[in-house]
């Protein structure tokens, strides 16, 4: 099943916006999941426009806000939301880009993936605009690199308050896409030698707290980047945070993080390029 990009939209959107210099405009699927921190990730795929990886917060209306938190959801295997969004260009999220950054997105908010739902299911929310707070995370994918197999298992730590997440960083195809709920297991960061960290266990909880506005790369140690090898809920994984520095200032550190829950995991339309 191929996502959102084919011919057969429901009627429930307006137009899509004229002129579109970027060549990006496209019906760009989101899951969308948090609670006191909503965010949404793009569903990407290796197909123009929707070869992208983007996680961004957002902020919506204090209604849906609730109803995000607070609906039962239908499908047991799928414990997220989706947002169907009037067709927009994905380069104006880029916080990189060159072009006028876009402030909102409008669309439909569904329980569980919004293309696999009956056809005439209802939304939990129909024709609603959703702010863009920050962007954590924004990246092209090559639609013709290959994954080499070789490298370690990546992910991209982000979050702030009470919750902290993991996304995996999507390379070359065959590849996944995957989002964990996760905490740092206290007592465990190190220096890249292994060696404690000066810093006490509440400043790095403050830190773990407020840091990953922005999401960092976090390599699991001893892991290839493959689906078979990908974390699962329950686990935990000691990594290493090579970019990120803690408190003390050290540049680079270790620390384990446990998998709470996974929120959505992605692996056949990542497989290959859709042509």
């Amino acid at each position: 099943m191929s996502h959102h990009h084919g011919q057969d939209h429901d009627h429930d959107h307006p137009d899509p916006e004229p002129e579109d210099p970027t060549g990006t405009t496209g019906r760009h699927g989101m899951l969308v999941f948090g609670r006191d921190v909503i965010y949404f990730s793009h569903l990407a795929m290796y197909h123009v426009p929707h070869n992208y990886q983007a996680v961004f917060e957002v902020d919506p209306d204090d209604g849906v806000r609730e109803r995000i938190r607070s609906h039962r959801h239908a499908i047991p295997q799928e414990p997220y939301d989706t947002f169907d969004p009037v067709p927009f260009p994905m380069a104006e999220i880029d916080p990189a880009g060159s072009g006028p950054r876009r402030t909102s997105i409008r669309g439909n908010l569904y329980c569980g993936h919004f293309e696999r739902r009956a056809r005439g299911t209802e939304p939990l929310a129909r024709d609603i605009e959703v702010r863009i707070e920050r962007v954590a995370r924004f990246t092209e994918l090559d639609v013709n690199a290959q994954a080499t197999g070789d490298g370690p298992l990546e992910y991209l730590c982000f979050g702030h308050g009470d919750r902290l997440y993991l996304a995996h960083a999507i390379g070359g195809w065959p590849n996944f896409d995957q989002i964990l709920e996760v905490h740092a297991v206290p007592g465990t960061a190190t220096n890249r030698m292994g060696e404690p960290l000066p810093d006490d266990a509440s400043t790095m909880e403050r830190f773990f707290r407020e840091h990953f506005t922005t999401a960092d790369p976090f390599d699991v140690i001893g892991r290839s980047d493959d689906p078979d090898h990908r974390l699962v809920s329950h686990e935990v994984v000691g990594g290493s945070f090579l970019a990120t520095s803690p408190p003390s200032g050290i540049h680079g550190f270790r620390v384990q993080l446990a998998a709470d829950r996974e929120v959505y995991l992605e692996i056949g339309e990542l497989a290959h390029p859709m042509g």
